[in-house]
């Protein structure tokens, strides 16, 4: 208990909390790069779950991608802090579910979290694990950042100096 206690204040210092947020929204910006540029590869990536109806994949496939970089930027400028870590819950929590049924099924995929190209990395217990790792920087972020070194704090900054004789 003496160990948390002793923790805490490093794991809330938002310095700290500000470069999870950043980091956070980095992996996702760098998810989404090669799917919005194969987005035909990327349907077949998801296809190969075999989750979804197949006339729902094109769909997802082009949208998907979007979500993640405009998540991912406005985490990593600071806007709508709360709101996009809760975005980033819900993808993590779908992609942590399709990757836990692959593994039981045994499928044998490259889960498509970064490349599209088929012939990636497959799918292991490190796949689900570094999802995991980034729904515990969701919930640091979530319960303590307050928007520090953020753009909305930087533009509050800003408009505060120039108000000032």
């Amino acid at each position: 208990m003496n160990s948390v206690k002793t923790m805490r204040p490093s794991l809330s210092h938002p310095l700290f909390i500000a470069l999870l947020r950043v980091a956070l929204g980095t992996v996702f910006i760098v998810a989404s790069l090669d799917k919005i540029q194969n987005p035909e590869a990327f349907a077949t990536t998801i296809a190969n779950y075999r989750l979804l109806p197949y006339t729902v994949v094109n769909g997802v496939a082009i949208a998907l991608p979007w979500l993640e970089v405009l998540t991912g930027s406005l985490l990593v400028l600071g806007v709508w802090i709360r709101a996009n870590t809760m975005i980033a819950w819900g993808l993590l929590l779908v992609f942590s579910i399709a990757i836990s049924q692959a593994l039981v099924r045994g499928l044998d995929i490259s889960c498509g979290c970064f490349t599209t190209n088929p012939a990636a990395e497959r799918m292991t217990l490190w796949t689900l694990l570094w999802d995991v790792i980034w729904i515990s920087w969701g919930v640091l972020i979530w319960v303590f950042d307050h928007g520090r070194y953020s753009l909305v704090e930087l533009m509050k900054t800003r408009r505060g100096k120039i108000a000032s004789p």
